[in-house]
């Protein structure tokens, strides 16, 4: 089970993308936090994987860690295997918070656009937020763990994601994950500059591999993966309300942490005190919208996730147009024929 935890609505950046909302200061408490990991523990599956999310999720951080610290508790005394994630934009995480995270064994994602960032996540009051964040990408590269680096793909990152994900390689970041931004007002010229990036960074990685080092760009190796075994399959594909939960202050729960937004209610599925009472729709397997039935790109289709789709149609079971047009991109750089 995937089970994500929004911790706070509250941030210190003002992402021109973001799709959270309103930066509200409200905050989970410690009380629903243990709530929502018995909701996770009742029915963990093979494994629990538990992500804190935000808002910026430091902003909460004894919440984040006494909720840590109990998960960990209770996955050793119930036999249950335990991954732990954050996302964070990383301008609260020094030293000494980066060694609690590794002593609790929480993988870190940070979000960070590079030579955008300024333009792109500005700080609350519009000052530049790059500088704290690459003082988080250089604590984090002085420790033992790996960790992964977002970058979000926007008509505003485009012309400089190649080259920030080559300067992440060469400061020895091993992993990067592209995530695109659906929802924006993509024109033709935004995608032919997205493609030839993507064509830059797959020569960048193959350049490494040749090399002897083997780095990780999602969502191409995904995509690799999938042209290997013609399909994506059922584990790899969105679980939305099926076995994925995330939790909002609240106590709500969605689908996922993208669907929380400003906790609303619209997309919600349930409530700690009630449970699941609707599950998300149209991530069966073979679940396949009539118009991408005669598509070969289909059975390695993203279409699956209804984040995604939801942003750029305004339904979940129905993928858009850039999403079609992404998957075909990803089949080009997999030599496949769509």
């Amino acid at each position: 089970m995937r089970l994500a935890l929004v911790l706070t609505h509250a941030c210190d950046l003002r992402c021109r993308y973001c799709y959270t909302g309103e930066k509200k200061g409200v905050h989970m408490n410690l009380a629903t936090a243990r709530r929502a990991l018995d909701l996770g523990f009742a029915n963990p599956g093979a494994v629990l994987h538990l992500s804190f999310f935000g808002g910026e999720p430091l902003l909460n951080w004894s919440v984040l860690e006494a909720t840590a610290m109990d998960a960990l508790a209770r996955g050793a005394a119930q036999g249950v295997p335990l991954t732990l994630q954050v996302t964070t934009n990383g301008s609260l995480l020094d030293q000494a918070r980066a060694e609690r995270l590794h002593e609790l064994g929480v993988y870190v994602a940070l979000s960070f656009d590079g030579e955008a960032q300024d333009a792109t996540r500005p700080r609350a009051d519009g000052s530049p937020s790059s500088q704290g964040v690459r003082r988080a990408l250089d604590v984090l590269l002085e420790g033992p763990e790996t960790f992964s680096v977002i970058l979000v793909v926007d008509p505003a990152t485009v012309d400089t994601m190649a080259g920030s994900v080559r300067t992440l390689f060469d400061k020895g970041v091993e992993r990067v994950v592209l995530n695109p931004n659906w929802g924006a007002a993509w024109r033709d010229a935004d995608l032919e500059r997205w493609a030839a990036a993507y064509r830059t960074i797959a020569a960048v990685q193959l350049a490494w591999a040749r090399r002897g080092r083997v780095v990780s760009v999602e969502p191409l190796d995904t995509a690799v993966q999938a042209r290997a075994k013609g399909r994506r399959d059922l584990g790899e594909r969105c679980d939305a309300g099926l076995n994925s939960v995330a939790v909002a202050p609240s106590g709500r729960l969605y689908g996922c942490g993208r669907q929380v937004g400003e906790d609303d209610g619209r997309f919600a599925i349930g409530t700690l005190d009630g449970g699941v009472i609707v599950a998300a729709a149209g991530h069966a397997a073979g679940a396949v919208p009539s118009e991408c039935e005669a598509c070969g790109a289909s059975p390695r289709c993203e279409r699956h996730c209804a984040c995604a789709c939801r942003e750029e149609t305004g339904n979940p079971t129905r993928p858009g147009p850039i999403l079609c047009w992404h998957q075909h991109l990803l089949e080009s750089l997999t030599c496949v024929e769509p």
